[in-house]
């Protein structure tokens, strides 16, 4: 009888330590995206905790009493369940490529990176729910790209491999998900425009919700170019993504039979009516005319010259025309999993980190 209740406590203890350890990863992670310090958090708090008290929760010694715990949940804006929501995924926080990553700063990098990472959990547990099997499937790791003419070459084989066609692609973000991708906003200022990383092979994708539709489509490819292409030493990486991007979101074939193989003047009317067919933007037609030589190096210098010169004329180039686009296949698949009672409105407040009534009002079952 003894042996029975000491393995009792045993199991209990170790359970306890779970929990304490989960609370602290989850404490670290929720200040860090909401870029608080220690000192932060604590003077958030008005006095009801200590700073050695917030040390020792998020080194796993001691546990939060339930009104500290309700007060901690509201300053940091997490409902308290998140605290003690498992950890499902690993996803290495150092594989994020932040390439303006000094003019952010080090908490905001920490902030998008823990964001990213919570979002993924979530996503991956919801599919798993569901019983989604995401599958990832282009391996262009046998190509080493040398060349702008490799990296266009890798776009008209992606165009090719998922079915695209020549044509315009309505939605980049639907379209990548679609395949694989995952596609995560995050809210930031303009000096972020994106990132990306792996979880396990699932490639992630994160992008400044803030942009315009063809900034984000541009970014969009110019990461999965990151992710998908393998650089002979020495290649400038950002102008090989740069230009699988471009030539991702119009084929070299389309924009020379638009605009012609050779031009000294291009009218910015002509621009828009590509820009809106397929959401690039006129500086990136610009570019992709001086790449091909339609224009020469001298013509668009003269460009951004007189852009920079004219400022009536740097808001008519800069006018998005294209219907913005936002990630929605996440809390498309918590609603899906609740409408089919596979799991409760209270989880399903939990992973889209709202209310219950919030959740209740938008589910709306036909």
């Amino acid at each position: 009888m003894q042996n029975k209740v000491y393995l009792v406590i045993l199991h209990t203890n170790k359970k306890h330590d779970v929990m304490k350890d989960t609370f602290a990863r989850r404490l670290v992670n929720a200040r860090k995206i909401r870029c608080m310090s220690q000192r932060d958090l604590v003077a958030r708090m008005e006095g009801k905790v200590s700073s050695s008290a917030i040390e020792k929760y998020e080194k796993a010694l001691m546990m939060p009493s339930s009104d500290v715990l309700i007060m901690l949940a509201r300053v940091l804006g997490f409902r308290m369940d998140y605290f003690y929501r498992p950890f499902t995924v690993a996803i290495d926080a150092e594989g994020f490529e932040f390439r303006k990553q000094a003019s952010l700063g080090a908490k905001k990098v920490e902030s998008i990176k823990h964001m990213v990472m919570s979002e993924i959990e979530k996503y991956l547990e919801v599919e798993g729910i569901l019983g989604i099997q995401p599958r990832f499937t282009l391996d262009y790791r046998n190509v080493s790209v040398e060349c702008e003419e490799d990296a266009m070459a890798l776009a008209m084989r992606l165009r090719k491999d998922w079915s695209i066609g020549l044509d315009g692609i309505t939605s980049v973000i639907e379209l990548l998900e679609s395949n694989g991708v995952k596609i995560i906003e995050v809210e930031a200022d303009a000096r972020f425009s994106g990132t990306c990383n792996k979880a396990g092979e699932i490639p992630v994708i994160v992008i400044n919700k803030q942009m315009s539709a063809e900034r984000k489509r541009m970014t969009i490819f110019h990461e999965l170019g990151h992710l998908l292409m393998h650089f002979a030493q020495g290649v400038d990486e950002e102008k090989m993504c740069t230009v699988f991007a471009s030539e991702v979101l119009i084929p070299k074939e389309k924009f020379v039979d638009i605009l012609g193989e050779s031009r000294h003047d291009i009218s910015l009317v002509e621009l828009q009516v590509v820009q809106r067919e397929y959401g690039i933007s006129v500086d990136a037609l610009m570019a992709k005319a001086a790449q091909l030589n339609v224009i020469t190096q001298r013509r668009y210098q003269s460009y951004f010259k007189k852009k920079n010169a004219l400022p009536q004329f740097k808001t008519a180039v800069e006018k998005s025309l294209v219907d913005d686009e936002h990630t929605n296949r996440f809390e498309r698949l918590v609603y899906r999993a609740l409408a089919s009672e596979m799991i409760s409105t209270s989880k399903a407040a939990s992973l889209l980190n709202c209310s219950v009534e919030k959740v209740r009002d938008n589910l709306n079952l036909l």
